[in-house]
């Protein structure tokens, strides 16, 4: 089999886990073999949407991400499978999560904003999590990996997801489906957003939702920046300041950092550049995670898969 990846570094891992195929990046691969690959292991979209048309052979996409919503999909061939590297970096990007929530909670970007600026604020309050409620909208593998953290903090857990059920080990409070949020919003101090980006997903976190929410909750949002509608959570940040937004992922990405709204202003909200998933080795863990996938497939155990 052949397999072409949008990337050149660290290939020895694919070697390692797919001895038997032969494996390219873009910088090493030649018409022929783009024209007759069978995977695509792809990092940036952008690096491989003018090849995919002309590979003819082409039966599975694999990404690097957890996501595919960097995917445009209206150019993916028919009958072509999209695999996605979820739970890659699931417990890196799940500690930075929590790491949002104590930062939040524990003021810690006021208190090092107000000492730089000479003053000693000892005896402004913080909260504790522990007796504390956390609801993650989406208990997949970062959800989960959550949920043992903050259990083991003394934080009750309510968990949304697709089937409304969970089994495991972790000690779930609460478990529904999207049918339920609107009632677990209202018992929630702290939210964590881990869905993935879908039609089904975008805007979910809007002016009538926050409204539901405790007034001196978090919102934790490591997913996507779409998921939650930026007016409205700029707004809501303005008008309740016990509010606090904990934010790693953005609306728009470039040079610098500009949102619409003015946000780096706002003194009830800590922000992160989408940095939750970057940690030693990190993209070694990926490349490691997505070729592991590729031999799932090969087997027929596929995971996470669309096909169109």
């Amino acid at each position: 089999m052949k397999i072409l990846t949008s990337f050149c570094r660290d290939l020895d891992i694919v070697r390692e886990i797919l001895p038997d195929d032969e494996i390219r990046c873009l910088d090493e691969a030649d018409e022929g073999f783009v024209e007759s690959a069978d995977v695509l292991l792809v990092f940036h979209w952008r690096d491989v949407e003018d090849l995919v048309p002309k590979m003819k052979n082409l039966r599975l996409i694999q990404t690097l991400t957890a996501g595919t919503d960097h995917i445009d999909f209206s150019e993916v061939p028919e009958g072509v499978k999209v695999q996605s590297n979820a739970g890659a970096n699931a417990r890196a990007v799940a500690e930075h999560g929590l790491s949002l929530l104590m930062a939040a909670m524990k003021r810690i970007p006021w208190r090092d904003r107000e000492m730089r600026n000479g003053r000693f604020p000892q005896l402004v309050e913080s909260r504790l999590l522990k007796g504390k409620t956390a609801l993650i909208l989406g208990f997949g593998h970062i959800g989960r990996e959550l949920g043992s953290m903050l259990s083991c903090l003394g934080v009750k857990v309510f968990a949304i997801n697709q089937s409304g059920r969970y089994e495991g080990e972790i000690p779930v409070e609460r478990i529904g489906t999207i049918d339920e949020l609107d009632d677990m919003l209202k018992e929630a101090d702290a939210v964590f957003v881990t869905l993935p980006l879908k039609s089904e997903t975008k805007g979910l976190i809007d002016r009538k939702r926050l409204s539901l929410m405790k007034k001196d909750a978090v919102l934790v949002n490591i997913s996507r920046g779409k998921i939650v509608v930026k007016k409205d959570l700029y707004e809501h940040l303005v008008e309740n300041p016990k509010f606090t937004a904990a934010i790693d992922v953005w609306w728009h990405y470039g040079k610098g950092f500009k949102q619409d709204y003015l946000f780096e202003e706002l003194e009830n909200i800590v922000l992160s550049p989408h940095c939750a998933g970057t940690y030693e080795n990190w993209f070694r863990d990926i490349v490691r995670h997505a070729a592991e996938r590729i031999k799932l497939w090969k087997e027929g155990k596929e995971r996470n898969v669309s096909v169109l």
